[in-house]
């Protein structure tokens, strides 16, 4: 029997039941996007929201890939910066800043945002409370989301509660039916990904079977897919324990192409290649191409298509489908997948 079909196994292991976090995904888009907790200050009715020119985003980790996917859906329509760091880029008193934390504690995240006090008067905050809460609340918009998950399996409620603050500082209009589709399309999948279903009629244990014992690098069609596939990257890190890269086209055309050369190497590799099923011919002819290599050296790969009739539910489908195989890695690799040793171990020690 698979691995990934012994219940009572997986149960040892996954102690803190990762797998109901990832699976209500759908869920918890519905519930902040449907009921959101808004702490609207009454000074926010007298700001001049047309004199918003750029934003700023800041977070950390599985709180910051909401900001790198809003930054991919909208940049044709504001400039967006996101940061992942202590510091931030020129800002000043056109600059909308967004500070994203989950757990609202984020020493990054905190320091932009008290910088961002100096520059700006439009900010905004997504987070579940901590010092986040302390800076903003009374005094500048923002949206609470619940507690007790890890930042990582919380992407339904921060990405969600990142659109609700883009759509109350006319920054976009109304994402209503998208979020209504991408909750209806997640939904459909939710059983045909879960435990229960077994491995022979189950895409994402079938395909961590696959990638097991081969070192994932995940490569997005096209740079607007590119957060999707470091966000696989990023979960099969930290739900699997297990090394993943991430690249985009056209630009790995340009260098990473060249080291597929190296057969003693590359046989310890699968590439997985993300898409959408419309793409411009540009990209998909250089993927086509690439793809021809890898056949030649008898490299295997693996190929997966965001569904859905908008982008949300297109690069939300790619989400799900990838943060359950990270899942099923993870269970294959023996390891509980909630469990953040080196984290919390890296956080005790700059602590000190």
């Amino acid at each position: 029997m698979s691995k990934l079909n012994d219940l009572t196994h997986i149960e040892t292991l996954d102690k803190s039941g990762m797998d109901h976090k990832i699976i209500h995904m759908p869920e918890n888009i519905y519930i902040t996007y449907t009921e959101p907790v808004i702490h609207n200050p009454t000074s926010f009715a007298k700001s001049d929201l047309s004199k918003i020119k750029n934003i700023v985003i800041f977070g950390m980790g599985g709180s910051a890939i909401s900001a790198d996917i809003a930054q991919s859906l909208f940049q044709s329509k504001i400039p967006i910066s996101v940061v992942k760091d202590y510091h931030l880029p020129y800002i000043d008193e056109s600059t909308l800043c967004i500070a994203l934390s989950y757990s609202g504690n984020t020493e990054e995240t905190v320091t932009c945002l008290q910088k961002a006090l100096k520059s700006t008067s439009y900010i905004a905050a997504v987070t579940s409370g901590g010092k986040v809460k302390e800076i903003v609340d009374t005094k500048f918009l923002w949206l609470e989301i619940p507690s007790g998950l890890p930042p990582r399996s919380a992407i339904g409620h921060l990405f969600f509660a990142l659109i609700k603050i883009l759509e109350i500082f006319e920054i976009i209009h109304s994402h209503s039916e998208e979020a209504k589709s991408v909750t209806a399309n997640l939904m459909q999948k939710a059983g045909s990904l879960c435990l229960k279903t077994e491995t022979n009629y189950n895409l994402a244990k079938s395909s961590a079977e696959t990638i097991f014992n081969k070192i994932p690098i995940i490569y997005s069609s096209n740079p607007r897919l590119n957060p999707i596939a470091y966000r696989w990257k990023c979960q099969i890190n930290e739900n699997a324990k297990y090394p993943a890269f991430s690249h985009t086209f056209p630009e790995m055309n340009h260098n990473e192409i060249e080291a597929w050369e190296n057969s003693n190497l590359s046989k310890n590799f699968i590439p997985i290649f993300l898409r959408f099923f419309e793409e411009e011919k540009q990209y998909s002819k250089r993927i086509e191409a690439f793809k021809k290599l890898l056949d030649k050296d008898n490299i295997t790969y693996l190929e997966f298509y965001g569904d859905g009739n908008n982008d949300f539910s297109r690069m939300f489908s790619l989400i799900y489908l990838g943060d359950m195989i990270s899942y099923y890695i993870g269970i294959l690799n023996n390891i509980d997948p909630t469990e953040i040793k080196y984290i919390d171990f890296l956080k005790n020690e700059i602590s000190k």
